[in-house]
């Protein structure tokens, strides 16, 4: 028990650890969840049910009322399906990679990552060593300190072992010729006419996100949504849909801010503020951001003060829910669903996937 959760300490520790905030209920965000107006260019997964399923006292429940109850949980459980089947794939891609190498070589399979993995493997530095140690001295009551560092180097070294062989197990990927054709589930998203986007609406890939302003996750996540931007600028439409977690209070005042800002043409630029620049999320706050953006304070604060903005954002959450969206930030890459942080690199094989399709 004591190695599982040092394990996950030193984790936290030693790298950004990528995720996701987690849903908790329903958004505080009042006023009825109308429907959205317009569509994604993602076709739907499933028709609606038709016929009787069950009745009471000879009430009729239809197909349709059991598959929208569903709906969410089954979008999530085809998700899941998929990056299972998926990884297994990487895996059965990575032993055929590793044998056609070995064979060309000819050094058996242990030779070849012996040479290749775990020669390029660096054995931890003591500092970084001894200061994940003195990080989680108090998991270490009553070990001797000799074997708690021996502990540390252990994990350090199964990570850095870990990273050099999917540094090598890509570069074979990239010189040898490998099609994926495994299709990831896709989600109609429907956007609604006046949700913030920015780039072009010919793009041929529309990235749809699900924000949470309070995240940490989202915060992180920004950066690389800036680089997917930046490189992929023309290629790439953002769509920008709110999810607004209870358990963060700040998060629906400050969603409520940005559409404020979007009135008066600038809601990617507090949007953006908001993501890369800490702060309370309060009233004091989301004005202060409000007039460095140089915005009118009269009609931001008169707007903010208001709910007019509460409907369509708690609309989004719903949407968001029912398309088995659980924590923030999510994606859906022309349907295709990508849950938490990720690295650029993998956002970014996404992106390209959908560019060659």
């Amino acid at each position: 028990m004591l190695e599982r959760r040092l394990s996950s300490a030193l984790l936290l520790a030693t790298v950004a650890t990528l995720g996701a905030c987690s849903r908790r209920g329903a958004p505080a965000a009042s006023g009825p969840a109308s429907a959205p107006s317009s569509g994604s260019p993602t076709a739907s997964p499933s028709a609606s049910g038709v016929g009787v399923v069950a009745e009471v006292n000879g009430e009729a429940i239809f197909a349709g009322e059991l598959d929208a109850k569903v709906a969410s949980r089954l979008a999530r459980l085809r998700q899941e399906e998929f990056e299972i089947r998926q990884q297994a794939l990487d895996e059965l891609v990575s032993d055929r990679l590793l044998a056609a190498e070995a064979t060309r070589r000819g050094v058996s399979r242990d030779e070849l990552l012996r040479k290749e993995v775990d020669a390029r493997t660096k054995a931890p530095a003591a500092p970084e060593v001894e200061g994940l140690y003195e990080q989680n001295k108090t998991r270490f009551a009553g070990q001797p300190k000799e074997a708690a560092l021996a502990r540390i180097r252990e994990i350090l070294a199964q990570r850095a072992s870990a990273e050099s062989r999917r540094t090598y197990l890509q570069e074979l990927r990239t010189k040898a010729r490998v099609a994926v054709r495994l299709e990831p589930p896709r989600t109609r998203v429907d956007l609604p006419a006046k949700a913030p986007a920015t780039g072009p609406i010919t793009a041929p890939v529309t990235i749809v996100e699900f924000t949470d302003y309070q995240c940490p996750f989202c915060h992180r996540a920004q950066t690389v949504m800036d680089e997917v931007l930046s490189r992929y600028k023309g290629k790439v439409r953002l769509v920008h849909l709110d999810f607004p977690l209870e358990g963060h209070p700040g998060a629906l005042p400050a969603a409520r801010a940005a559409r404020c800002a979007g009135e008066q043409g600038k809601f990617w630029e507090y949007h953006h503020g908001l993501m890369t620049v800490s702060g309370l999320l309060d009233d004091a706050d989301l004005k202060t951001r409000a007039a460095k953006l140089e915005l009118k304070a009269t009609e931001f604060g008169s707007c903010l003060a208001s709910d007019r903005h509460d409907a369509p954002i708690h609309a989004d959450f719903e949407q968001g829910g029912s398309l088995g969206v659980s924590g923030t930030p999510a994606y859906f890459v022309n349907g295709r669903m990508v849950s938490g942080a990720i690295p650029y690199e993998e956002f970014s094989r996404v992106v390209d996937a959908e560019l060659a399709r």
